[in-house]
Parts: C-alpha cells; sequence; structure tokens
C-alpha cells in the first residue's frame, strides 16, 4: 500500500519534465498560531519544491490540476534562493534600529517552503482538494519545471555582476540613512540617561555605552533589586493574624496537617508490622 500521509502532511508525487525520477512534495493547510485570524483558512503551506519554483510555476501547475483555484500570494523562504546553508539577517546584529524591507513570513520559512494564499475559500477548497486527490491516489502529475539551458546560466550570471557606479550611490546611502538611524537612536538613549529618578539621583552614562543594553542595563538591573528589597520589606510588615478568623483559620490549617502526618505514620507502622520489620524499642 502506497503511503499517502506523513505526520500531518499530504504526500504529492510529481514528474519533473526531462527526467525519469519522482519528485515528492508535502502539503497540509497552513495554520498560524500567532495570528490565526490573518489566514482565514484560504492559505496551503507546502515544503521540499523543486529547483526554481516560483510564483509563475505554481500558477501553471495549478491551471492543469485545479483550474479556476486563483492564487492571491505567494510567499517563499529566503532561504530557497539562497546559494549557503545558513542565512543570517545582518541589521539584527546592530543597536535597536528597525529591520526594514523583511516579510517576517518568509525569515521564518525552512529552505524550499512556501505559503500559497488563495483569494477566498472556493478557490482554496478547490485547489486543496485537487492535491488531496492526487495524493490519495497516488497520481504522478507533471510539475511545470523551467528549463535549464545555457542562456539560462548565462542570464543568471549578468544578473550577478552589478553596475559599479549605481552599487556606489547606494551603498553610500546605505550607509548615510545608517549612521543618521544610529546617531538619533544614541541621542534617544541619552535623554532617557538624562532623566532624574525619585531619589533625585541621575544615572552616568560612560562614553563606551552606545547601546540601549549597555546604558540601560544598571538601571533595569537596579530597579529590580529595589522592587525585590520593597516587597520583602512589605511582607515582613504584613500582619499575618490581625483578624480573629485568621488565627482561627491558621490553627485549623496547623490540626489538619498535624492530623494527615499522624495518619500517614499510622498507616507506616501498620505495613512495618504486616511485614514484621516494627522495631519500638
Amino acid at each position: 500500500m502506497v503511503k499517502t500521509e506523513v505526520k500531518g502532511f499530504q504526500i504529492l508525487p510529481v514528474n519533473i519534465p526531462g527526467t525519469k525520477s519522482t519528485h515528492y512534495i508535502y502539503f497540509k493547510k497552513h495554520d498560524s498560531k500567532s495570528n490565526p485570524e490573518s489566514v482565514s483558512n484560504t492559505s496551503i503551506f507546502i515544503c521540499n519544491l523543486p529547483i526554481l519554483s516560483d510564483l509563475q510555476t505554481i500558477k501553471k501547475y495549478f491551471q492543469t490540476v485545479a483550474l479556476g483555484a486563483t492564487i492571491e500570494s505567494y510567499t517563499q523562504s529566503y532561504l530557497t534562493d539562497s546559494t549557503e546553508d545558513l542565512w543570517l539577517d545582518l541589521t539584527k546584529l546592530t543597536s535597536d534600529l528597525p529591520i526594514s524591507n523583511t516579510d517576517e513570513t518568509a525569515s521564518k520559512l525552512p529552505k524550499n517552503c512556501a505559503i500559497i494564499t488563495f483569494i477566498d475559500k472556493g478557490s482554496f477548497s478547490l485547489a486543496f482538494n485537487a492535491l488531496k486527490k492526487l495524493s490519495s491516489g497516488a497520481s504522478v502529475s507533471t510539475w511545470p519545471m523551467k528549463e535549464i539551458t545555457t542562456s539560462y546560466f548565462l542570464n543568471k550570471y549578468k544578473q550577478e555582476i552589478l553596475d559599479k557606479e549605481k552599487l556606489s550611490e547606494e551603498v553610500a546611502q546605505a550607509l548615510k540613512d545608517f549612521d543618521t538611524a544610529e546617531q538619533e537612536s544614541i541621542e534617544n538613549l541619552q535623554n532617557q540617561a538624562n532623566l532624574v529618578d525619585e531619589d533625585g539621583f541621575q544615572l552616568v552614562v560612560g562614553s563606551h555605552r552606545k547601546t540601549k543594553a549597555g546604558i540601560l542595563g544598571k538601571q533595569n538591573v537596579a530597579s529590580t533589586i529595589e522592587s525585590d528589597k520593597a516587597k520583602n520589606k512589605m511582607k515582613k510588615k504584613e500582619k499575618q493574624d490581625f483578624y480573629r478568623f485568621q488565627l482561627r483559620q491558621r490553627k485549623k490549617e496547623e490540626m489538619n496537617e498535624l492530623l494527615s502526618k499522624f495518619k500517614a505514620d499510622q498507616e507506616k507502622v501498620r505495613l512495618m508490622k504486616e511485614k514484621k520489620r516494627f522495631r519500638p524499642y
């Protein structure tokens, strides 16, 4: 019997043109834990996509297996087009500068995975049922993969060659924007450092502290310690037995605790007597 499902994923066998091998794609309904309402049950999570798969490839495939299923958006992983095994966003290594031009969903997707969102529930049902039917029947469909020729690699090579003047302008502008944003961030933090606390003390910031963690780190630690001291001080001042019902309740709890310990000791003695291990003297 052919296996059609693995760990909640449906298995979709496809044939790559020009090859005799079968490629397996895995898909399921996409469920967003962070924001379930944003998905609205119209998205498919798909992984282990063949190479060079893009929006046009996906559209061509669904035109073949599920004609009428209109795709609204296609979000693929940033790692898919990367030649490296690891993808690193260097903007996250700066102090507290905002990350721009970054799709949060795409940055979290594994390599060769994507999310296909359809325009409405009707299109989604049509596409999902078509894929499910192919999966349950183990039917091999044809994947419209791009033709890889010498012209394709030549175009890819030309895209890697950057215009020197344009690149120089973009780098200069990026460095200028970075310096401006960094300076604004430092000024905002310095303004926070000039604030006077409740006791009338002002935080002194060294010249080497240029990050938010560096400037506010000791201040946060000090405030945490002071808060813990205040809580402990308040607990000491609290009177646990101020009212008469509190005294009765506390005595009742102590008696119940002693009674439960006494019964536990009795049961322990009984078991020892049964095993003839009880030696009171």
